[in-house]
C-alpha cells in the first residue's frame, strides 16, 4: 500500500476514533444528562410528594382544627342554654333563700320566741297564744289581775309540758273513753267555727284537750301510787292544829230532799215545811229497822250517791258541809239523825269508823301531788321572759299585760246546780 493510501486510511481512523470517542462522550454527556434529568426528576418527584404530604398534613390540621372548632361552637351551643338556666335557677335560688329567710324570721319572731324557760324547754309564742286564749277569761273571772294573767298561764304552760313528758316517761295514755269524746267533740262543725272566730286554731285546742286528759290521767296515777304513810304525814305538816286532828273516816248513807230548785234558788216556806216532812218520815222508817240504803235509792235528791244508795263517806278536812261534818263526828256507829245544811234535810245514818281512815281521801291525795308537781317549777329553774311575753300579750290581745283595765271585774259566788253531790259540797 503507497503512503498516500496509509496517510488516508490513517486520517480515516482517527476521524473514525475521533467520531467514536465523541460519540462515546456523546453518550457519556447523554447518559450525564438523562442522570441528572432522572435526579432532577426524582428530585421533583421526592418534593411534590414532600409537598403533598405537607399539604395533606396541612389538610388534616385544618380539618382537625375544623372539626375542633366545630365541637368548640357545638359545646358553646350546647352550655349557652345551660349556662342560661344555672344563672335563672340561681337568681330563684337566691331569692328563694332570702323569700325563706324573711318567713323564716319572721315566723320564728311571731311564733317560735321563747316566753318562758325551764331545764330541757321553753314555752314559745304560739304555745302561750292558745292558752292565753283559753285561760284569760276563766282567770279574769275569778278576779287575778291583768299583770298576774299573763304569770300565771305562763306557769301553767311550762308545768302541762313537763308534766306530759314526765307522763309519757311513765307509760300513761289517754283513755280510749275520753280520747273518743274529744274526737267527737272536734268533729262538731260549729264548734270548730266558734273556736275559728276566737282566733283559736282547732288543731291546736284539740292537742289541749289530748294534753289535759293526759295530765288528768298522770295526776290519777300519782294519786293512786301515794303510800298512805305519805298522805297522812302531809296531813299533819300542813295541819294548823295537830293536837285536835282527825284522821279518821266516817262511812256513812243518807237520804236527802233539797230545799232549794235546781237552779239554786231557796224554796218557799210551805215547800221547805213539806220537805221536811218527807225527811222526817225517812227517819222513822229508818228507825223502824228499814234500809236506808233502800230508800235512798228511792226518794233521794242528791244525784251523786242515790245510785249507791246514799253512801258518802266523810273526812274532816273541810270538804263536807260544816252541819253535816259536825252531826256525824258527833255520833255512834249506828245512830241515824235528821240534819238540815246549806243543801237540805239529810237523814244521816253512821254506818263505821276507820282509824287514820283520811289517808284515803282524794282532797289531801291530790293536793300532795299537786304540790309535788309545783315544786317542778322550781327544780327545773323556771323563768319568764318578761320582754317577751309582754309582746306576747300584746300581739295577742291589743295590749300589754301591764296595761290596766278601765272596767271592775266582779265575781260573784254561785251554787253549782249540776254538781255530783250536793249535800256534801263534792
Amino acid at each position: 500500500m503507497s503512503k498516500k493510501e496509509d496517510k488516508k486510511e490513517k486520517i480515516k481512523k482517527d476521524k473514525n476514533v475521533k467520531e467514536e470517542t465523541s460519540s462515546k462522550k456523546d453518550k457519556n454527556n447523554s447518559k450525564k444528562e438523562d442522570s441528572k434529568v432522572v435526579e432532577k426528576k426524582e428530585n421533583i418527584s421526592k418534593e411534590i410528594k414532600k409537598n403533598d404530604k405537607k399539604t395533606k398534613e396541612e389538610k388534616e390540621a385544618k380539618k382537625e382544627n375544623t372539626t375542633e372548632l366545630k365541637k368548640v361552637e357545638k359545646t358553646k351551643k350546647e352550655r349557652k342554654p345551660i349556662s342560661e338556666k344555672v344563672v335563672i335557677f340561681s337568681i330563684i335560688a337566691a331569692i328563694l333563700v332570702v323569700a325563706f329567710g324573711i318567713f323564716g324570721y319572721y315566723f320564728y319572731a311571731t311564733n317560735m320566741i321563747p316566753v318562758a324557760t325551764y331545764d330541757g324547754g321553753n314555752v314559745t309564742k304560739s304555745e302561750f297564744a292558745i292558752y292565753y286564749k283559753t285561760f284569760q277569761p276563766m282567770l279574769t273571772y275569778y278576779g287575778y289581775s291583768d299583770d298576774m294573767i299573763p304569770q300565771q298561764i305562763a306557769n301553767k304552760a311550762a308545768l302541762d309540758k313537763i308534766i306530759i313528758k314526765e307522763a309519757k316517761k311513765e307509760g300513761v295514755t289517754i283513755p280510749d273513753e275520753r280520747k273518743k269524746e274529744i274526737d267527737e267533740q272536734f268533729q262538731d262543725k260549729n264548734q270548730i267555727k266558734q273556736l275559728e272566730e276566737q282566733g283559736i286554731n282547732a288543731s291546736q285546742m284539740k292537742q289541749l284537750y289530748y294534753d289535759d286528759a293526759m295530765i288528768s290521767a298522770y295526776i290519777d296515777k300519782k294519786v293512786q301510787d301515794l303510800s298512805d304513810v305519805d298522805v297522812l304525814n302531809y296531813i299533819k305538816s300542813n295541819s294548823t292544829n295537830s293536837e285536835n286532828l282527825d284522821l279518821n273516816s266516817y262511812e256513812t248513807n243518807h237520804v236527802l230532799f233539797k230545799t232549794t230548785s235546781d237552779s239554786g234558788k231557796a224554796l218557799s216556806d210551805e215547800e221547805k215545811a213539806n220537805k221536811k216532812a218527807q225527811a222526817e218520815a225517812v227517819l222513822q222508817r229508818v228507825k223502824n229497822g228499814e234500809d236506808i240504803a233502800t230508800i235512798a235509792k228511792d226518794l233521794s235528791e242528791d244525784t251523786g250517791t242515790k245510785d249507791n244508795g246514799g253512801s258518802y263517806t266523810v273526812y274532816m278536812d273541810g270538804q263536807t258541809d260544816d252541819k253535816y261534818a259536825s252531826a256525824v263526828k258527833s255520833m255512834q256507829v249506828g245512830d241515824v239523825v235528821l240534819v238540815e245544811s246549806s243543801y237540805g234535810y239529810h237523814v244521816i245514818k253512821l254506818a263505821s269508823i276507820t282509824e287514820n281512815g283520811r289517808a284515803k281521801s282524794e282532797h289531801d291525795r291530790e293536793n300532795l301531788v299537786n304540790e309535788n308537781i309545783n315544786k317542778i317549777s322550781t327544780d327545773r329553774n323556771f323563768k319568764v321572759n318578761e320582754d317577751n311575753l309582754k309582746k306576747a300579750v300584746k300581739q295577742i290581745s291589743g295590749k300589754s299585760s301591764t296595761d290596766s283595765d278601765n272596767t271592775t271585774n266582779t265575781t260573784t259566788n254561785s251554787t253549782d246546780s249540776s254538781e255530783s253531790s250536793t249535800s256534801t259540797g263534792e
